[in-house]
C-alpha cells in the first residue's frame, strides 16, 4: 500500500539496493503501481520508499520505451532548469504543484544501466521525482509559489483567443468574454 500524506515514514534514510534484491523489489513495485491504478490513483513512477522499503530503488512506467528502473542511481548532470507545471504525486493525492525541473539528466550509478542514461523531457522529471523520493526530497519541499494569474484589461486581446474574421486581429477583452462575465455575475 502506497503511503500517503506521511512525510515522517517517506523520509526514512534509504540503503543502497544490491544486484540480487533488483528482481524482486522491481516485480512489487509493479503491483502496487498497478494497484493503485485499479484504485483510481494511477501513477507513472513508484520509489520503494513510498512503499515502506527504505532502498535505493524506483520504476518509471511510462508506456512503450520509456519504462526503466532506476537502482542506486544518481542525476550527474542536469540540463536546461525550467518550471515544470502540474506535477503531482502518488504519496500526496489530489496534491499538484509547479517544480523547477530540468529538461535533460545525465543518470549515473544505476546499476540495470551502468553507462549511464540521458533522459529528457518528462522521462527525466519523472526520473528527477522518484530519485528525490530516495533521497528524502519530497514534492512538497520543491514546490514553486504559484503564478498569478493577472486579469486582462479591457482593450487586451481576450483570452479565449478569438479573431475577427474579418480583420484578422484578437478580438477586445471588453468586446467578448468581460461581457459574457458581467452577465454571470462574476
Amino acid at each position: 500500500m502506497i503511503i500517503t500524506d506521511n512525510e515522517e515514514a517517506l523520509r526514512v534514510k534509504c540503503d543502497d539496493v544490491t544486484p540480487e534484491e533488483v528482481g524482486e523489489l522491481v516485480v512489487f513495485l509493479e503491483q502496487e503501481l498497478e494497484h493503485s491504478a485499479k484504485l483510481g490513483r494511477p501513477g507513472i513512477g513508484l520509489a520503494a520508499i513510498q512503499v515502506g522499503v527504505p532502498k535505493k530503488i524506483a520504476i518509471v512506467r511510462m508506456g512503450k520505451g520509456y519504462s526503466f528502473d532506476l537502482v542506486n542511481a544518481k542525476i550527474e548532470h542536469g540540463y536546461d532548469q525550467a518550471r515544470f507545471l502540474g506535477e503531482g504525486c502518488l504519496s500526496f493525492p489530489g496534491r499538484i504543484e509547479d517544480t523547477l525541473r530540468y529538461q535533460e539528466v545525465h543518470i549515473t550509478g544505476n546499476i540495470t544501466y551502468p553507462s549511464g542514461m540521458i533522459l529528457e523531457g518528462l522521462p527525466a522529471v519523472v526520473a528527477q521525482h522518484e530519485i528525490d523520493h530516495y533521497s528524502n526530497i519530497l514534492l512538497p519541499d520543491i514546490a514553486l509559489p504559484k503564478l498569478k494569474q493577472k486579469k486582462p484589461g479591457p482593450n487586451d486581446p481576450c483570452i479565449c483567443g478569438k479573431i475577427n474574421i474579418m480583420t484578422g486581429k484578437a478580438i477586445k477583452y471588453k468586446k467578448c468574454c468581460m461581457n459574457k462575465e458581467k452577465e454571470n455575475g462574476r
